[in-house]
């Protein structure tokens, strides 16, 4: 058996200029694949279940695992208190959250938003479990740091999935509450103040203008759609305001 992958790494040569090089394949039992083209050779991933394809304790992953294991304490004890997270596991689930970072990264480069969407919560997740759970603060400060840039990954493919589905004012709500989703991260971590220069709201922002303009919104709609988007969040004082501003250009219409 020749285990040689040059001819592969042949037909498919890395290109340093291009950006990121995925592409999705076919095993030879028919199941979907992603490869991913690095310098030193590729990466191949799973479409589903873990990127790898192992199964960590006999789960799907390492965070079904040690949420199940959460659960299992609660049930016994009563409480989670007492449930811990040591180093070693710790290293575990950020190894892991790095294999879905990757298959994220290339889903969205192939614009599978819906799979995009489902490794950016599965990280989520992992962070949620550390915070909760990690024996030391810094086994999840190390992860916590990239919540915001998860975040920004998750409302992308969100608000990108509903114009793949020709939903723009969709995509637009989607892009106004992710923006307050994303503050309140920045606010949670005391460094609101790094919010408006941040590269997350940046694209975040970017992504918003580039719909607005190309599906030439007004401004009404704009208003509209953060009025919707307003009522799902029961802010009562954005309501007021925007509903104001929204009477006001009625108005001035009539």
């Amino acid at each position: 058996m020749n285990r040689d992958i040059g001819s592969i790494l042949h037909e498919w040569p890395y290109d340093d200029q291009e950006g990121l090089q995925v592409r999705q394949v076919e095993a030879e039992d028919g199941r979907p694949l992603l490869h991913m083209r690095i310098d030193m050779g590729l990466i191949q991933m799973e479409m589903t279940g873990r990127p790898d394809g192992a199964r960590p304790h006999g789960d799907e992953s390492c965070l079904v695992h040690y949420q199940g294991a959460a659960e299992k304490h609660r049930a016994d004890q009563g409480w989670y208190e007492g449930f811990e997270i040591d180093a070693e596991d710790c290293a575990q689930l950020q190894q892991e959250a790095l294999q879905y970072y990757h298959r994220r990264v290339a889903c969205l480069s192939l614009q599978q938003y819906q799979q995009a969407m489902a490794d950016a919560d599965h990280n989520l997740g992992i962070l949620d479990l550390l915070k909760a759970f990690a024996v030391t603060r810094d086994d999840w400060v190390l992860s916590e740091q990239y919540r915001a840039f998860i975040l920004s990954h998750r409302i992308q493919a969100e608000a990108l999935l509903n114009v793949q589905n020709e939903n723009v004012d969709q995509a637009l709500t989607v892009l106004q509450g992710g923006l307050d989703q994303l503050r309140e991260v920045f606010v949670d971590q005391e460094r609101e103040d790094k919010f408006g220069d941040s590269v997350e709201a940046a694209v975040l922002t970017d992504l918003q203008h580039k719909l607005e303009g190309r599906f030439a919104t007004s401004h009404r709609q704009r208003l509209e759609i953060r009025l919707d988007d307003a009522l799902r969040r029961e802010d009562v004082d954005e309501v007021a305001e925007l509903r104001a501003q929204l009477r006001e250009i009625g108005s001035a219409e009539t």
